[in-house]
């Protein structure tokens, strides 16, 4: 009885293996596809293509070419996010000593996922750039656009806090947001472009860091 259960529980997790190894092929490809064609342009046949296995295959796993770019694009989003918290967890717990601090981690939260994940962000930017978005369906738009709409409503909260506590001057919040996530997308974007696609751009960290001192001195009260 024993041996039996044990030998199922070993297939079934040998399966579990093969089916996300099965899901990573398909992002994977479909990541390149989607950079090199365009989504308007590609199609679920060359995104098999690119994984070898079967359109009905993707099918199984991805109804529509809009989930395959929701799967690729929703990790981004909510990695931002994830780190936005901390942010303010760290702000609400009382641990920066400074704005200047502050904005570093808040900067510091986009391009963890940047870091993380430069191609997949490099199409993000180019859906938000080129109005692609509305191309999507209402569904994945909606979802899209309600994980992204916390992340800013967690930028700004951040921002009030900080201006509480007198990290900060008070401006108003919801431009600022606005405009410290266009300078680092911006900037992104602009490195990206001078490099030409190469992974390594030696000037990314060094204008971003530009960015911050700025900013830092834009708007920060007192310690730098």
């Amino acid at each position: 009885m024993y041996a039996g259960s044990n030998h199922k529980r070993i297939i079934q997790e040998r399966k579990k293996r093969e089916k996300g190894l099965r899901i990573e092929s398909i992002l994977e490809a479909a990541k390149k596809v989607f950079f090199s064609r365009g989504y308007l342009k590609a199609t679920m046949d060359e995104i098999a293509l690119e994984a070898e296995i079967s359109k009905p295959t993707i099918y199984q796993y991805f109804k529509t070419k809009d989930d395959l770019y929701f799967s690729l694009m929703l990790p981004v989003v909510e990695d931002i996010g994830i780190q936005m918290e901390k942010v303010e967890k760290k702000l609400v717990d009382g641990k920066y000593g400074s704005g200047a601090h502050l904005i570093k981690d808040f900067i510091g939260a986009s391009y963890h996922s940047y870091k993380t994940a430069p191609d997949v962000f490099r199409i993000v930017q180019l859906f938000q750039q080129t109005g692609l978005v509305w191309e999507l369906n209402e569904k994945t738009r909606s979802a899209l656009n309600e994980r992204g709409g916390y992340n800013f409503q967690v930028g700004r909260r951040i921002m009030e806090t900080a201006i509480k506590q007198g990290l900060i001057k008070k401006v108003r919040i919801y431009e600022l947001v606005d405009v410290i996530w266009g300078l680092f997308v911006g900037i992104v974007q602009l490195e990206d472009i001078k490099s030409r696609g190469k992974q390594a751009n030696k000037h990314l960290k060094s204008t971003l860091k530009l960015a911050e001192t700025m900013i830092v001195d834009a708007i920060t009260i007192g310690e730098r």
